[in-house]
């Protein structure tokens, strides 16, 4: 009965902060559960829906094979090889909105009653029943092409078939989920036409011959034997060697390697979300700290009266511990139950951008386990701030006694007439300094955080040029390849007829295999331009450098050796460095222009431009230029991709949210601290009214202190991103294919989220001082 009628008594008097700790608990629970949801529950739908396409363990995307039936066949009876599947498809280039293809899509015909794919509602709220018939002149898109190239029900899709002209075009009927290569991060698109659309497209190709522009090929789906133990790698390596795979591909990938791209943005995403719901965690952990603190100060004569009548210290904390742990609970249940529809929410916000409609099922186990850590945590962190409780002695609690140091009047800093506010500001923050930790910490840790997401969004750029650098093997304004027989020359001449050209130099990027497994080679003329991240860059004809994703494909590191073939020999050549560049999913090399000619095949075509501009503004001017002009001989692309415009979107979108929950923070916090720190003063505030000081004065007086331990917070908060930026964003990126992130945010924008912050905590404590108003002189005589 003690412990119940205790038990209520405290939760009654003490409800305003421990709604405060709940309400931040229940944000850290949201924030975590929401993140296990879509990065779990994400990747194993992907997997899923993958696995029901029919992807294979590996498949090969081919071109120009002459004989299909002979070539799996050869594939089908190699060790370990189960059996292959074949979906025919074209490669086109294309174009809509006024916006072109950065990559070849694919044109795949679609049969009635098929059930690969699954299709979306208009308007993408869930799913809908797949169509009877995909009619003759439609087509069905990712959903992803609507941040791509805005691509809506109704517009116009053209795909270019051959030249002089001779273009199909599609009106988009639907959405359908690709589940292969839906997401805005991966370059290759697949659109569904009708089998009737398909066949004349083929008999275009056939009558153009050598003056085709799309190509007729398709995607084998390779499966392995469930006992087999031979690495894809292994796999891919046997088919090179002993089939004719390697003449007709244009790529080839592991299921496990399209799954990481297909969640690339998820996955980084949830990277940061993870990071910040820790960092609200430790934020949450100093709340509660304080409050703890500060109810044990506030009952401190309570609780020796509890002993005086036999309460042990034992007991009193428990009792405590109780509380705060009910508080714990409210807080996480309903954090973790609002993750299904927070986890919806975010499903359909970012479907035009990772192409699937993540799933929003709670993994419950892997969310109770996780919280399990937590409490378990929080429990024992509450139970050490408890233990002041032990200390408590009756005597003490009589006499008044209590752990915090008293101001001692004009030791420490002198009051005077001019800046009085900011004066007696500064004198109750030295008086109760210990109050004021908290809200400095979590300055700290909020200014650190919205500052490495600060420099992200820096680092990103308002065309995503930090993103794309990172992207590519090395720097470009744009970049310029003649497919026929245009002269170079004459093509730079276009060029710098919009504008001038800084500096330039050549890129290929041929099919290799590098110890028998097929990669991109970056073949570049200078090669001192890779983005190299470890060793130095291959500057010797018989040196190439590696992705991280290569090295570790292929089991080699800096000083390697590794066997690279071509179209006309192979050679040995040593690893120098490990670059980063994510095309083709980071399955790339890089080589210098001399080192690629002794084993591969030179021709004037093979080269891209690529052009440092005068005045960048002028890119789109030139890309028109040289279309209108050379039509489908010539391929200009920029230091862009269409899908990086919905990446920006989207870490806009993450930047907002979490300037959301950092004021949501600040504001619980101050009232939190607030209210404790103006109960312990109200006698302070009766003197001060006494002798002539307004409420508007306190409560600037007030506002200042807040202002003043935030200030010093943000000025740690951002010391520490400056410091420790580079190396965390450096290893959520490695998701994403990039290996070496690095920010260089001018002072302006390193001072911003810390400015943001001490703006909350001026405006949330001036509001907390509201109080103030009914503070009046009559609490001078109160006992």
């Amino acid at each position: 009965m003690e412990n119940r009628i205790l038990y209520k008594a405290g939760i009654r008097k003490h409800k305003g902060s421990l709604l405060g700790i709940a309400v931040l608990l229940f944000l850290v629970s949201l924030s975590l559960s929401t993140v296990l949801t879509i990065y779990l529950g994400g990747g194993s739908y992907i997997r899923q829906e993958m696995q029901r396409a029919g992807f294979g363990n590996l498949t090969a995307w081919v071109a120009g094979v002459p004989d299909m039936e002979l070539l799996t066949d050869s594939i089908k009876t190699q060790e370990g090889i189960e059996r292959t599947e074949v979906q025919n498809l074209i490669f086109s280039d294309y174009e809509a909105n006024g916006v072109g293809s950065d990559s070849e899509g694919q044109l795949i015909p679609w049969t009635t009653g098929e059930k690969t794919y699954r299709f979306f509602r208009d308007d993408f709220s869930g799913y809908r029943e797949a169509p009877n018939e995909v009619a003759a002149g439609t087509v069905y898109v990712s959903p992803s092409m609507v941040s791509i190239m805005d691509l809506q029900i109704g517009d116009s899709i053209t795909f270019s078939i051959a030249r002089g002209g001779q273009n199909v075009s599609f009106t988009v009927a639907g959405y359908y989920e690709d589940p292969f290569m839906g997401s805005s991060m991966i370059g290759m698109k697949g659109f569904l036409i009708a089998e009737t659309d398909y066949t004349e497209i083929l008999q275009s190709i056939a009558e153009n011959g050598m003056d085709s522009l799309a190509r007729d090929g398709a995607m084998i789906h390779i499966f392995t034997e469930d006992e087999s133990d031979a690495s894809i790698s292994d796999i891919s390596r046997l088919l090179n060697e002993n089939t004719p795979i390697s003449r007709y591909t244009e790529s080839i990938h592991s299921a496990d390697a399209i799954e990481g791209f297909m969640g690339i943005l998820q996955n980084a995403f949830c990277g940061l979300l993870t990071a910040f719901a820790l960092i609200l965690l430790i934020a949450a952990m100093v709340v509660l700290g304080h409050s703890i603190t500060g109810v044990i100060e506030q009952e401190y004569k309570n609780l020796g009266i509890l002993k005086t009548v036999g309460m042990t210290g034992g007991r009193l904390i428990r009792l405590q511990l109780v509380q705060y742990l009910t508080i714990m609970l409210v807080g996480i249940l309903p954090g973790i139950l609002a993750a299904f529809p927070a986890a919806k929410v975010a499903g359909r916000m970012t479907l035009t951008t990772t192409g699937v409609l993540l799933t929003a099922d709670l993994p419950v186990l892997p969310c109770l386990a996780a919280f399990a850590v937590i409490l378990l945590l929080l429990i024992g962190f509450t139970i050490l701030k408890l233990r002041k409780i032990i200390s408590v002695t009756p005597m003490k609690a009589i006499r008044g006694e209590i752990t915090e140091i008293k101001w001692k009047p004009g030791k420490t800093f002198r009051m005077k007439a001019e800046g009085l506010p900011f004066r007696l500001a500064l004198r109750q923050l030295l008086s109760g300094k210990k109050r004021y930790v908290s809200a400095c910490l979590i300055a700290v840790l909020l200014v650190f955080f919205a500052s490495l997401a600060g420099r992200m969004n820096g680092w990103l750029g308002p065309e995503g040029k930090g993103m794309m650098d990172a992207f590519n093997p090395a720097d470009l304004d744009i970049g310029v390849q003649a497919l026929g027989e245009l002269d170079p020359e004459e093509m730079e001449n276009t060029v710098r007829s919009f504008t001038e050209i800084t500096d330039s130099y050549l890129l290929a990027m041929p099919s290799v295999s590098v110890n028998g497994t097929n990669y991109t080679a970056n073949v570049i003329t200078e090669p001192e331009r890779f983005h190299i991240s470890q060793g130095k860059t291959s500057g010797r004809a018989d040196e190439v450098v590696l992705t991280e994703t290569a090295a570790s494909d292929l089991g080699v590191s800096i000083g390697g050796k590794v066997t690279i073939r071509g179209d006309a020999g192979n050679g040995e050549f040593t690893v120098s460095g490990i670059y980063h560049c994510a095309n083709d999913m980071g399955a790339n090399i890089g080589m210098n222009r001399e080192g690629y000619l002794s084993i591969g095949q030179d021709s004037p075509q093979l080269w891209c431009h690529h052009y440092f501009l005068a005045d960048t503004s002028q890119k789109m001017a030139v890309t028109e230029g040289l279309t209108q002009a050379y039509g489908g001989d010539v391929h200009v692309h920029e230091n862009s991709w269409p899908g990086l415009f919905g990446i920006i979107s989207a870490m806009r979108g993450l930047l907002v949210f979490m300037y959301g929950m950092i004021a949501v923070f600040v504001f619980i916090v101050t009232l939190m601290t607030g209210s404790k720190i103006l109960a312990a003063e109200q006698k302070d505030m009766g003197i001060y009214k006494s002798i002539g000081c307004s409420t508007g004065m306190l409560r600037v007086t007030f506002a200042l202190r807040f202002g003043i331990v935030s200030s010093i917070g943000a000025a740690v908060g951002t010391l520490l991103a400056a410091i420790l930026t580079d190396p965390f964003v450096s290893a959520v990126m490695r998701l994403a294919g990039i290996s070496n992130f690095a920010s260089h945010p001018s002072v302006f924008k390193m001072i911003i989220p810390g400015l943001i912050v001490i703006l909350l905590f001026l405006g949330c404590s001036y509001l907390a001082a509201g109080r103030i108003k009914k503070s009046d002189m009559t609490v001078l005589t109160a006992d």
